[in-house]
Order: C-alpha cells, then structure tokens, then sequence
C-alpha cells in the first residue's frame, strides 16, 4: 500500500513545495466548496439535497488533502468528490421526474456505490478519469435540457460550471501558468467557482422539486 503515497500522478501548474503543504492556493481555496456544503446542509429539505451537501463537503476535505499531500491516495479521493457531486445531481434529477422510483435512500445507495465504481476505476489511469466525468456531465444536461425545467439558478450552475472547468484546463495543461504563484491559481478557481456551482445546483433543484410535505402525504397515502 505504499505506492497510495507516492507522488500524484496529475500534476497541476503550481510548483510542489517542500513542507507538510505541497500546493498552497491549490489546498486553502477548497474553502469553496465546503461552506457551499455547510449552507446546503443547512437549508436542505430532504435526504438526496442533504447528500449534495456531503458531497460538497467530501469535495473540499478530499481535494484540500490531495493538494496538501500531492499522493495517489489524495488524487483517488479527489475523484472520489467529483463523481459523488455529478452522481448527486443525476439522483435529483431523477427523484424530481419521478419521487417514488426508486426513492431516495436508494438513489443514495446508487450514488454512494456508482461514485466508488467509477472512483476505482479511474484510479487504475488518470487518462479516464475526466472522459469519464465529462460523459456523465453531458448526460446531465442533456436530461436537463429535456425536462424542460430550467431556471436561473440552473443557467448559472452551467456557466459557471462551463467557466470554471476552463480554469482547469488552462492551469492543466499549463497555458495559462505561474508555477510560484502559491497564493490563486488558475485550478484554485475552479475549486472557488465549483463552490459557487454546488450552491446553484442545490437552488435549482430545491425550487423545482414538489414541497416535502406535499411529497409526505403521497408517500402516506400510497402506504394506506
């Protein structure tokens, strides 16, 4: 198990520093995501939203680590928050087209279980990791799109989405690069942007999703 803390195998702009903190900005704007997480929690009105809010949660604390330690086990976390994120907003948007297949426990079951799959999977090659997410990502909006359910906080979730993933191509491939700049970079800002994305999705979808208490008596009257 000790190749888990050799060096990370993705490499971003930022030079890798000596010291307990590898990539500084890399690491402190995880920030981002996390209080997106915090206020998601704390606004959320069923199961599947408070599972958006872990997943932010997850997202920050396992990226911060694999910045902070540049090993294969913090990349493999890393994922690990990226798939959870996409696959909780795959499960939202199938308890708002239909509340009662499968339910929510089990769309956390499949979230938690597919982010693992797809987790372990990118972990044998890097080189899937991203196709992967990408192609979960298009089906996403395409569903979207097709649902016709689109709101504000749904067009600002994409672009900013959209924006963000940008940054982190430019910092990846080292287009737009300053190694020794330990304070913001280009992938720093897709952590911040992503904190701002996980809030818009949450907003989204609790706006478009039936009331709690209307989904309750439903669920009651279909156990009578």
């Amino acid at each position: 198990m000790d190749w888990l803390l050799e060096p990370a195998r993705m490499q971003f702009c930022e030079r890798t520093l000596d010291g307990p903190i590898k990539h500084p900005a890399d690491t402190w704007t995880n920030i981002g995501p996390l209080v997106a997480g915090i206020f998601i929690l704390i606004y959320a009105n069923r199961p599947l939203e408070r599972l958006l809010g872990v997943a932010a949660i997850w997202t920050g604390l396992a990226s911060g680590y694999f910045h902070a330690s540049n090993t294969i086990l913090g990349e493999t976390l890393d994922l690990s928050g990226m798939f959870m994120f996409i696959l909780s907003i795959a499960a939202l948007q199938q308890h708002r087209s239909d509340p009662n297949q499968p339910g929510q426990r089990m769309l956390i079951a499949i979230v938690l279980v597919g982010s693992l799959i797809l987790t372990v999977l990118s972990s044998f090659s890097t080189a899937f990791a991203s196709p992967m997410f990408a192609v979960i990502v298009v089906i996403v909006v395409a569903r979207g799109l097709y649902d016709s359910m689109l709101t504000r906080w749904a067009y600002a979730m994409v672009i900013t989405f959209l924006i963000a993933w940008g940054f982190w191509w430019l910092d990846f491939m080292h287009i737009v690069c300053h190694p020794d700049n330990h304070i913001l970079t280009g992938h720093g800002l897709w952590h911040l942007l992503n904190g701002v994305v996980f809030w818009c999705a949450f907003r989204h979808y609790q706006s478009t999703m039936p009331d709690p208490a209307t989904e309750l008596a439903e669920d009651q009257q279909q156990g009578d």
